[in-house]
């Protein structure tokens, strides 16, 4: 028998969440993927194998306005559906562009044309404009570096309405048990998504401020103020340069950056605006200055040139999200949600599972909750995501709100946790229950310059 028995207890620390890494490219039809499942790619090769590819075609016969098409092998497209395609190959080229096709057969299908460009005497191919704008979108993701995965989501070879039906069931699945079981951050959507109120529509439902989701949108000079109206927290609107529209989709450059964030004590969080980015065209500046500066006044993001600081590079202009906030606000908002969740949730969960020194509902126990609390906006703070210095109180709630109210706290981060007399006090049911609701923290996310004025006064005096 032993003299000295050792009891053994461990506590865990948590796993950090990767949930402000994780990014989706949105397909409609591009990829042969069912609808609603999902694929990561870890490089810019995995999504070859996935892709839907052209079809060839057998036939192609003009008639009022009209042309039929079929395909050498069933299309897989359901009859009646309408989708985007691009016919290439053609001969005569009067038949080649991008149409909205009508499905009329398992191997035909339908598409406008003004005018006849005569007998087609080669028939070329039919690839669906999904499968062309996945691979553009995974193109310019990937030219942004190798540090960070994506998903793609197919959504399925169906119209517009049915895939942004389909995308507003899949986030609300995503999203359903919170945070901690949330998988996607961001949305790169298609261009046709651009002028749809139901997508609208869909955006506005994730504007609370504890709402983590965000869509990358793809916008034209015609159609973005529609946006601006609304001015959604959740879209992170973006114009192409007219030279890029059809070839690239730069907006996939901006949303890699947003999520190649590795928030560290070593590896600080950067302003969004004006990051460099590779691969993508800019907005051509002669020309369009008056253009550039409403841009930027409506919240519209676009790549710029960082010529004025004498480089060469491809930036981002300006990293703002519609609400007129830089996405560096709400991103440091999410972490700090996810994080004080995370490792809130550690301490209780490790203080209930150890005799050593276990978690109890008392002042010791609210105690040691607003240290795990504040080492949390320490972290924040030391990783380039909030201002200022962490600062625990200890007070009631009305007397914090007043100080709050009274600019005490501005510019740091603050933790107050009413102290345990005061809130049982207060709630006479919460001790029963377990539940304590007097921890609360103000924040100032930090921001990063994007304007400067400089005043210089010149003289002829000398003497």
């Amino acid at each position: 028998m032993s003299i000295v028995n050792i009891l053994v207890s461990v506590t865990r620390p948590p796993k950090p969440s990767d949930l402000l890494k994780s990014g989706v490219l949105v397909s409609v039809g591009g990829t042969t993927l069912a609808a609603g499942q999902t694929s990561l790619l870890t490089a810019a090769a995995d999504l070859t194998p996935i892709l839907s590819g052209s079809k060839a075609l057998t036939s192609l016969a003009f008639a009022d306005g009209v042309v039929t098409a079929t395909t050498t092998q069933p299309h897989g497209w359901t009859n009646g559906s309408t989708h985007q395609v691009v016919i290439a190959g053609v001969t005569p080229a009067g038949y080649n562009g991008t149409f909205t096709a009508t499905v009329t057969g398992n191997a035909t299908f339908t598409y406008p044309l003004a005018q006849s460009p005569g007998n087609a005497t080669a028939y070329g191919t039919v690839t669906a404009a999904g499968s062309i704008e996945i691979q553009q979108m995974n193109t310019a993701f990937w030219a942004q570096g190798k540090q960070r995965s994506v998903y793609v989501l197919e959504l399925g070879a169906v119209s517009t309405a049915d895939a942004i039906a389909a995308l507003s069931d899949f986030i609300v699945e995503d999203v359903a048990l919170g945070n901690t079981y949330q998988n996607y951050f961001t949305y790169l959507v298609p261009r046709a998504f651009d002028a749809e109120a139901d997508f609208q529509a869909l955006c506005n439902g994730y504007n609370g401020n504890s709402d983590m989701v965000y869509f990358f949108v793809t916008s034209t000079i015609n159609t973005y103020a529609a946006w601006t109206a609304l001015a959604q927290k959740s879209v992170y609107l973006f114009v192409e340069s007219p030279a890029a529209v059809g070839v690239s989709f730069d907006c996939a450059a901006h949303m890699q950056s947003a999520l190649n964030n590795n928030p560290g004590s070593a590896n600080l969080v950067p302003p969004m605006s004006y990051r460099f980015t590779y691969g993508t065209t800019v907005y051509p500046p002669k020309g369009n200055a008056t253009l550039l500066k409403q841009l930027q006044a409506d919240n519209v993001n676009y790549v710029g040139s960082a010529a004025e600081g004498g480089l060469s590079n491809m930036m981002i202009v300006k990293g703002h999200l519609q609400d007129g906030n830089p996405f560096n606000f709400w991103y440091s908002v999410a972490w700090c949600i996810i994080n004080l969740e995370l490792n809130i949730a550690n301490a209780i969960i490790n203080g209930s599972n150890t005799t050593a020194n276990p978690l109890y509902y008392n002042q010791d126990g609210i105690d040691r909750l607003q240290k795990v609390s504040l080492a949390t906006l320490r972290s924040g703070i030391s990783f380039g995501l909030l201002l200022g210095t962490a600062v625990s109180t200890k007070l009631p709630q009305t007397q914090f709100n007043e100080n709050y109210n009274n600019g005490d706290y501005n510019g740091e981060a603050v933790v107050n946790a009413i102290p345990f007399t005061d809130y049982t006090t207060d709630n006479p049911d919460a001790y029963q229950e377990g539940d304590y609701g007097g921890l609360s923290a103000v924040v100032t996310p930090k921001r990063g310059f994007e304007s400067i004025t400089f005043n210089l006064s010149v003289t002829n005096f000398v003497g």
